[in-house]
């Protein structure tokens, strides 16, 4: 093998006029799709890790309530928080997504605008190495490229609301750092809110969809917006290795995300009586309505009232306890979950009903309107703490009949889907919160499509172009075997086999395209080094 060997490389080194054209040939479709792989790779990290994670984060949760989409806040935001981190280890940053629009008045001039929340202070404290935390500090430098101010000033509690502006929106409002921005909006809550923002800082946008934005702590966001201590808005994760786990995690985000059946439990007094009960909200679709209708018999009062969108109904045996009848009110008084003051509710009585087989005798049933109003306005401790509570089964009759805590949307597949499905939860007007899981592939499925068909269009390049000169070396070496018959004569002649001559050829070729594919590479990466210190303005 060795005296095979020997042969192999003095035929290489023989012929070097040849052999140094063909290398070359070689070495340049090898550069060329070094490269080609390079920018395909370039452009997919750019995609994933500026674009998508901003438009959508590798997996989101989205709240809304009252089937209003710009309604994004969901009112036990630490549930929520607590059941991501618990469910998903891999998680890297969690960033809640605020986007507020308004109008805002500078110097003279005024101009619509959207606040954006960051989170400078990470209120949601996840794990994370140095590495991580330095590539957060590079993203703030590359987006944020200041011109007048710190960008870390909109963290600055000396500041009232500080705020970063890009140099075209200043320039356009006639402002500059240090002067006040005066702005009007519509908080969570649907009311006209006007603040003033303090200038900070001025940046110089990294892209074009930076500059209409004006960026606040998300904190003080919250609190412009009218969010609660304990509310949150849109979640945005990040997690490693995203296109492999992203929609996997999505998936065990959803399951361990469904949702119970909402129940307030506490004192319920009459003018002269109290007792302990359970209130339950029903739901208003005319399904819900006719299995009420069918599975609870009235002793008083209207069936059409009862079950109605003012209907408060009251089970018979509680009725009896309390001393009340239909036209009479009655008062819940419970524990919140986040409020150490126990919260009164007063419920007009429209109906008293027959309970069915399996329910409790002491349960309330309002309409929920008026029931998400009191679960959300003050979110009460859970009910199966309780000894006492009812709390039905999923085997009950009237179980799908009664209000969740919350609404989990099936899994979209496309962003297509998922905006089907909001549409949808706002033509029928559900009163209750709304929980929808994604992961980057359904809500930035078409960004994900241009990935997919930019590689495609790079492959299909390539392929063309090596196939091109794959057809020049393989005529070459064709015509190099054909030039040395005898030679191979010779050699035959003298007694070498016609495995080992074969063998030789195999092993010329094997060296030379191996040092030509070595060469290439390196041609490559020095291309790409010179074209990575080319500052490309866009």
């Amino acid at each position: 093998m060795n005296v095979i060997l020997k042969i192999s490389m003095r035929n290489l080194l023989r012929q070097k006029r040849r052999n140094i054209l063909l290398g070359i040939a070689m070495a340049f479709g090898t550069m060329i799709l070094v490269l080609a792989s390079s920018f395909s790779h370039g452009i997919s990290d750019v995609l994933f890790n500026k674009i998508v994670v901003y438009v959508a984060g590798h997996v989101s949760v989205g709240f809304s309530e009252s089937g209003n989409m710009y309604k994004q806040v969901f009112h036990d935001g630490d549930r929520m928080i607590g059941i991501v981190k618990k469910e998903l280890s891999d998680i890297t940053q969690i960033q809640e997504a605020l986007g507020i629009f308004g109008r805002a008045n500078g110097n003279g001039k005024s101009d619509n605008v959207i606040m954006v929340g960051v989170d400078l202070k990470q209120t949601i404290n996840v794990k994370q190495s140095d590495e991580v935390k330095r590539k957060e500090q590079e993203e703030y430098k590359q987006n944020f490229k200041m011109v007048e101010g710190d960008f870390l000033d909109i963290n600055n509690p000396k500041f009232e609301n500080p705020v970063a502006v890009s140099v075209e929106k200043a320039k356009y409002l006639n402002v500059k750092k240090g002067d006040i921005l005066r702005i009007r909006f519509s908080d969570i809550n649907g009311q006209s809110q006007a603040a003033r923002l303090n200038v900070v800082a001025i940046f110089k946008p990294a892209n074009s969809f930076m500059s209409m934005p004006i960026f606040l702590e998300v904190a003080d966001l919250k609190k412009l917006a009218g969010y609660g201590p304990h509310d949150i808005g849109q979640l945005y994760l990040r997690i490693k290795d995203a296109k492999k786990f992203a929609a996997k995690d999505a998936d065990r985000l959803h399951e361990a995300m469904q949702s119970k059946t909402a129940v307030i439990f506490g004192d319920m007094a009459s003018k002269t009586k109290k007792t302990q009960a359970s209130v339950l909200g029903f739901k208003g679709d005319s399904v819900s309505h006719k299995l009420l209708i069918r599975s609870l018999a009235l002793v008083a009062g209207d069936t059409a009232v009862a079950f109605g969108k003012e209907g408060a109904a009251i089970a018979q045996p509680l009725a009896a306890r309390l001393g009340v009848k239909p036209g009479d009110s009655c008062t819940i008084t419970y524990a919140t979950k986040y409020d150490p003051h126990p919260v009164t509710v007063k419920y007009p009585v429209k109906a008293v009903f027959k309970p069915a087989n399996g329910m409790s005798g002491n349960v309330l049933l309002v309409n929920e309107k008026s029931f998400y109003t009191a679960f959300y306005g003050n979110w009460p401790q859970d009910a199966q703490a309780f000894p006492n509570a009812y709390f039905p089964k999923k085997s009950d009759s009237l179980y799908a009949a009664f209000d969740p805590e919350w609404l989990l949307l099936k899994r979209a597949r496309s962003t297509d889907d998922a905006k089907k499905q909001m549409r949808d939860m706002g033509s029928t007007k559900y009163k209750g919160a709304v929980v929808d899981v994604e992961s980057m592939y359904e809500m930035a499925s078409d960004v994900l499509k241009l990935e997919g068909a930019l590689n495609l269009i790079t492959f299909s390049a390539v392929l063309v172009l090596f196939f091109i000169i794959l057809i020049g070396v393989i005529n070459t070496l064709r015509m190099t075997i054909r030039e040395r018959t005898r030679e191979i004569g010779t050699i035959r002649a003298i007694g070498m086999q016609k495995k080992d001559v074969r063998n030789s050829f195999i092993l010329e070729t094997m060296f030379l395209g191996l040092f030509s594919a070595i060469a290439g590479t390196i041609l490559a990466f020095l291309a790409m080094l010179g074209l990575s210190r080319i500052t490309i303005h866009a």
